[in-house]
């Protein structure tokens, strides 16, 4: 069965991983 909310929640879970990782490499970089 599909459910489109626990889509949105793993689309949004991972944009928030991607974004956590970016943040720790420029503070990592800068």
């Amino acid at each position: 069965m599909y459910n489109p909310n626990s889509a949105i929640e793993r689309v949004k879970n991972h944009l928030a991983y991607k974004l956590g990782q970016a943040m720790i490499e420029f503070t990592n970089n800068g």
